[in-house]
C-alpha cells in the first residue's frame, strides 16, 4: 500500500521521501548495532519496565487497603452502639483518599501527603498518615518511577544517540561525501532526527505495552475511563519532552566544533535542567513566598479560637434568646434543646476559623506552584515534571481537592447530627441508634476532570510550546548554518 501511495506522489516528493528513509534507516541501523546503545538502552529499559510493574503492584494494594478500611470504618461506625449525637460526632469516621492508575507512573507528592482524613466534630484536619514516614532513609532521596526514568533517563539517552549526529559525521569527513550528493540540509537532518526516534520507539512500545496491560488488569472500568484521556495527554507531553530534545541534540551537534564539545553542551544543559533549575526553582520560591511552619500554623488558629465566646457564655446566650423565642421566663421551660442549638453554632463558628486558615495555606501551596512553573522558561524539565503530576492525579491540586471534600462531607454530618438533637429536643441523656448512623451516607470521593487538572499548569504547558517552537525554528537555522569541514 505504501509502494502505491508513494507511485501517486511526484517525482521529487518521491525522492525527498525517500532520501529521508534512507538517511533514518543508516542512523538507525548503526545506532542499534552500537554495543553502547544496545547496554545503555537494555538499562533503561529495565529499570522502565521495573518501575512500571512495581508501581502497578504498589497501586494495587493501596487500593484493596483503602477499600477495606474505608469498608471497616463504616461498619465501625454503624456498630457503635446507642450514645448522644455529639459523642457520635466525637467518634468521628475516616476518609481514604483513592489513588488514581496513573500514580503508578508518577507519584508526583503522594509519598509526603496523607492518605486519610480523621473527620470529627470542633476541628478541621489535614490528612495523615503519609507514606514517606515509614520509608527508610534511601526512599526519601528520591524514589524510581516510570516518570523519573521518562523525565531523566530517556533525554540523557537521547543526547548519547544524538550529540554526534553532525559533529561526528564531520570529524570523519563523511558529512561533506553526504552533502556532496546533492542533499538538503533539512533533509538530512529530519532523516537523522528519525534516526533517533526509531530506537526510542523500540525501547518505549514494549514499556507502553507492559503499562497498558496493568492498567488493564489492576484498574476498574470506572478508573481505566477517568485514566484514558490523561493517559494519552501523558504520552503526548513526553513525545513534545522527547521531540524537544532531540531537536536540542541536532542544534548542538551542528554547530558545536567536535562531537566532545556537543556531548559537554548537552550533558551540561542535561544536568541545568534537569536538576539545578528545578532545586533553585523550589528554593526560591521557598523564600519569596514562605509557608508558615506547623507550630505557627497551630498558634495562628488558636488565636482566632480564643475570640470566640466561652462555652458558658454561648450557651447562657442561646438560652436567653430562645427564652424570648419562645415566650418563657426559665431554661427548663424552653421547648426546644439549648445544647443542640449552641453545638450548632459553635461548630458553624469553629469551622469557619479553621477554612480561613486552611484556606490561605492551599492558596499560598497553590501560589507556590505556579512560581515553581514559571521556571519552566530556563528548564522545560519544569513545566513537565509539574504536568506529569496534574496528569496522573498525584500533585497538591488534587490532593487538595479531596480534603476539601472531606471537610464538607464532615461538616455536614457533623451539623446533621446536631440537627438531629434539636429536632429530638435531646439534652446529653438522649441516645440515637443504629438508624441514625446509617442514616448518615458513607463518604464518597468524585476525582476531577481532566478540564480541571489542565488548569492548573497553563503557565507551564505554555512555557513548553514555547521551548519547542522555538527549537522547531532553531534547528533549520542551525542545519543551514552549519560548517561541512
Amino acid at each position: 500500500m505504501d509502494r502505491n501511495r508513494d507511485a501517486r506522489l511526484p517525482s521529487p516528493h518521491r525522492s525527498l521521501k525517500s532520501m529521508i528513509t534512507r538517511i533514518a534507516r543508516k542512523e538507525c541501523i548503526e545506532m542499534i548495532r552500537d554495543g553502547r546503545f544496545r547496554w545503555a538502552a537494555g538499562v533503561v529499559f529495565a529499570l522502565l519496565a521495573g518501575s512500571l510493574i512495581v508501581g502497578w503492584k504498589h497501586y494495587a494494594s493501596v487500593e484493596a487497603q483503602r477499600a477495606e478500611s474505608q469498608a471497616t470504618d463504616r461498619e465501625m461506625w454503624v456498630s457503635q452502639g446507642e450514645k448522644s449525637q455529639h459523642s457520635a460526632a466525637h467518634f468521628g469516621n475516616y476518609a481514604f483518599k483513592p489513588a488514581s492508575p496513573l500514580s503508578s507512573i508518577d507519584q508526583g507528592v503522594l509519598p509526603y501527603t496523607g492518605v486519610s482524613v480523621f473527620m470529627e466534630a470542633h476541628r478541621v484536619r489535614e490528612a495523615s498518615y503519609r507514606p514517606v514516614e515509614d520509608a527508610s532513609a534511601m526512599h526519601r532521596l528520591g524514589a524510581l518511577t516510570a516518570a523519573s526514568t521518562l523525565q531523566l533517563l530517556i533525554p540523557l539517552l537521547i543526547i548519547l544517540l544524538a550529540f554526534s549526529s553532525f559533529a561526528g559525521e564531520r570529524e570523519q569527513g563523511t558529512l561533506r561525501q553526504l552533502m556532496s550528493l546533492g542533499l538538503q540540509r533539512r533533509t538530512v537532518a529530519l532523516g537523522k532526527a528519525l534516526g533517533v526516534v526509531l530506537p526510542l520507539m523500540l525501547l518505549l512500545a514494549p514499556a507502553a505495552v507492559v503499562g497498558a496491560v496493568a492498567m488493564a488488569l489492576y484498574a476498574g472500568p470506572d478508573a481505566a475511563l477517568w485514566s484514558l484521556s490523561r493517559l494519552l495527554l501523558m504520552v503526548m507531553l513526553y513525545l513534545l519532552y522527547f521531540g524537544l530534545f532531540i531537536g536540542l541534540a541536532l542544534i548542538v551537534s551542528a554547530r558545536a566544533s567536535s562531537a566532545r564539545v556537543a556531548l559537554i553542551v548537552l550533558l551540561g544543559f542535561w544536568l541545568w535542567s534537569s536538576f539545578l533549575v528545578p532545586r533553585a526553582a523550589t528554593d526560591v520560591v521557598d523564600t519569596l513566598l514562605p509557608t508558615p511552619t506547623s507550630a505557627e500554623f497551630d498558634r495562628a488558629v488558636q488565636a482566632d479560637y480564643d475570640q470566640l465566646p466561652a462555652w458558658t457564655d454561648r450557651t447562657r446566650a442561646v438560652e436567653e434568646r430562645l427564652m424570648q423565642e419562645h415566650g418563657v421566663d426559665t431554661p427548663d421551660l424552653i421547648p426546644a434543646s439549648v445544647a443542640g442549638y449552641t453545638f450548632l453554632e459553635a461548630e458553624e463558628d469553629e469551622t469557619m476559623i479553621y477554612r480561613k486558615h486552611f484556606d490561605a495555606l492551599g492558596d499560598t501551596y497553590m501560589a507556590q506552584n505556579r512560581m515553581v512553573q514559571a521556571g519552566a522558561v530556563l528548564a522545560p524539565m519544569v513545566a513537565v515534571q509539574a504536568a506529569s503530576m496534574g496528569l496522573a492525579g498525584s500533585d497538591y491540586a488534587h490532593h487538595r481537592h479531596f480534603v476539601e471534600a472531606a471537610e464538607t462531607y464532615r461538616y455536614d454530618f457533623v451539623q446533621t447530627l446536631n440537627r438531629d438533637m434539636v429536632a429530638q429536643n435531646s439534652s446529653g441523656d438522649y441516645r440515637a441508634g443504629r438508624s441514625m448512623w446509617e442514616s448518615i451516607p458513607a463518604f464518597t470521593y468524585q476525582s476531577p476532570g481532566l478540564g480541571w487538572a489542565l488548569g492548573h499548569y497553563t503557565t507551564g504547558l505554555g512555557l513548553l510550546g514555547l521551548w519547542f517552537v522555538a527549537v522547531a525554528l532553531a534547528v533549520p537555522v542551525a542545519v543551514t548554518r552549519m560548517k561541512i569541514n
